[in-house]
């Protein structure tokens, strides 16, 4: 029985890894493609076809991927994946595409996409919905203006209903897109000086990191 059940297990492992392994690529492909279609999103509309040029910086253990669209020779606005670098969310860190145009010398946020997120759905997980209270305190503004907090902590961010912490890693990730944007244009020349200029807020755990489990 014991060789048995050690051969039905053995045969059961090596299904998984051969399906994991046949379907590695095409996740790879369906995880990339959703990447190009929000930087498309969070964008102005063109004509033409887009062209991206990506650059990486990395901050420690985590990457913040810079796109320039161009359609032609013409820049569109640049697209930037970036994580809650400092503040981790209720359940996780958060991952946001923010878009950034520049009009008359002035760069403006044009729109946010959430990427990745395990916040609580109804709390948190509402930062998905278009037109949210999150995203519309940052969309149409000048980064240079914002507060990068929630506004009863004296920023610019209106936090969703009950989900302050959420709401600061939504606010922390769209600094720290920002901070990846300035350094793709050479505004801030090493990876520490990303680090530095993504975060007005300490090192400190989230309170649901700590053992907290109020959302507030």
């Amino acid at each position: 029985m014991v060789l048995v059940l050690f051969g039905i297990t053995a045969v059961a492992a090596f299904l998984v890894g051969l399906v994991n392994n046949i379907t590695k690529e095409t996740i790879a492909e369906t995880e990339q493609r959703n990447k190009d279609l929000a930087k498309l999103e969070v964008l102005p509309t063109f004509e033409g076809e887009a062209k991206f040029e990506d650059k990486c910086c990395e901050i420690g253990e985590f990457k913040v991927n810079v796109t320039t669209v161009k359609a032609g020779d013409t820049v569109v606005g640049y697209a930037v994946e970036a994580p809650s670098l400092t503040r981790g969310g209720y359940a996780d860190r958060i991952t946001l595409m923010v878009g950034f145009v520049e009009k008359d010398d002035t760069t403006l946020i044009n729109g946010i996409k959430v990427l990745k997120q395990s916040e609580t759905p109804g709390l948190g997980a509402n930062m998905t919905k278009e037109g949210n209270s999150l995203e519309r305190s940052a969309v149409g503004k000048e980064p240079k203006s914002l507060a990068f907090a929630v506004s009863k902590e004296g920023g610019s961010f209106d936090a969703l209903t009950g989900s302050t912490i959420s709401s600061r890693a939504y606010a922390n990730a769209v600094e720290t897109a920002y901070a990846g944007y300035l350094w793709a244009k050479g505004m801030l020349p090493s990876a520490d000086d990303a680090k530095s200029g993504a975060t007005n807020t300490n090192n400190e755990e989230s309170e649901a990191q700590k053992g907290e489990v109020d959302n507030e």
